[in-house]
């Protein structure tokens, strides 16, 4: 059972084409993977809120992990990420942007690459999580398109204490040439994502990249301009494509190899 959801995940991972493609249904929930979790609801605005999910040790000291997924699915289809973390210690949240999950409805063009909204919503569980835990220790661990929301949200809150990226987008801009050079599929940008190169460039805290060697999108050669940028940076490459380094890592014992990464480079800044 768990050997067929674990390749379901990887399924639903290769589902994001860079494009919208929200899912409203939780195909597999905490407890199919053994994981106690608490079910929150997080307000934006009156209108708006997120559905979350946290998994709490006992030692609340110990680093916070919030996980921004892409561009498809919902949070359940990282479930294996978060239980990867939490069964080594750290206490994990996750959560739906609007318009994906249990989270609000939220009317999106699919063509889109992200909306500046869906870093508002990092914003309010980042505040909600410094609210009712005060952590020691926040890490934002992004995934594609979560790369882009986790990478500017940090660019203001200093309070975020390192980066997690696995396949990094750089340059927005890029990364849409690229899509219509390998897939003829025209992909639009909000206005502000001009600025987001900027913005990145102003990061000062520590980032661990996660690379594939194979991804012609957000290709290693990206992730390698962070290291110019960010000398406390490190990059982990694995010969794989888009989003595919955590699965290819870990194909015998979940989460051995990349977790062994993460906590090489958390014991480092003394987070654990």
């Amino acid at each position: 059972m768990k050997t067929r959801l674990f390749l379901l995940l990887i399924f639903f991972s290769s589902k994001s084409l860079f494009a919208l493609i929200p899912d409203r249904v939780y195909h597999n929930l905490p407890e199919s993977l053994g994981l106690k979790y608490i079910s929150n609801t997080i307000k934006v605005t009156n209108k708006i809120s997120l559905k979350s999910w946290e998994f709490m040790q006992k030692d609340s000291k110990m680093p916070f992990v919030i996980l921004s997924y892409g561009d498809a699915g919902n949070m359940s289809y990282n479930l294996y990420q978060a239980k990867m973390f939490f069964q080594n210690g750290y206490n994990v949240i996750m959560y739906d942007y609007r318009g994906f999950g249990e989270s609000s409805d939220f009317e999106m063009n699919p063509n889109m690459l992200y909306y500046k909204e869906f870093e508002e919503d990092l914003k309010c569980v980042l505040k909600d999580t410094k609210k009712k835990h005060h952590p020691k220790t926040i890490i934002l661990y992004g995934l594609s398109m979560g790369t882009m929301i986790s990478a500017s949200v940090a660019s203001e809150d200093h309070s975020v204490s390192n980066l997690i990226l696995d396949s990094f987008i750089q340059d927005p801009g890029l990364v849409v040439k690229r899509i219509y050079s390998y897939k003829k599929k025209d992909i639009l940008l909000p206005e502000d994502s001009a600025n987001y190169k900027s913005r990145i460039s102003k990061i000062k805290i520590p980032i661990l990249l996660f690379s594939g060697l194979k991804d012609e999108v957000t290709t290693t050669e990206d992730a390698k301009r962070i290291l110019g940028l960010n000398p406390k940076s490190e990059l982990v490459t694995w010969d794989c494509n888009h989003l595919k380094c955590f699965y290819e890592m870990t194909k015998t014992n979940i989460g051995d190899l990349y977790l062994e990464k993460v906590n090489e480079f958390e014991m480092k800044l003394g987070n654990l």
